[in-house]
């Protein structure tokens, strides 16, 4: 069983919401997700891709896998 390697990413959020953290949320992708969201061009729900997330518990905000699946 292969770890799935995750970044930190911000992400498109509730724009509408005077919380920033709200509008841009930061959160684990895994990286078949950003994957895939890159390749959506322009309509990508990724604002920007950070640094790895070492956190063993982490899971994908995008499609729900864990580290460990």
């Amino acid at each position: 069983m292969s770890k799935v390697q995750m970044k930190q990413c911000m992400l498109w959020g509730d724009l509408s919401s005077d919380r920033a953290s709200e509008q841009y949320p930061e959160a684990p992708v895994c990286i078949d997700c950003i994957k895939a969201e890159e390749a959506r061009g322009e309509d990508s729900r990724i604002v920007s891709v950070g640094d790895v997330v070492t956190d063993s518990e982490a899971v994908c905000a995008l499609c729900d896998c864990g580290s460990d699946d």
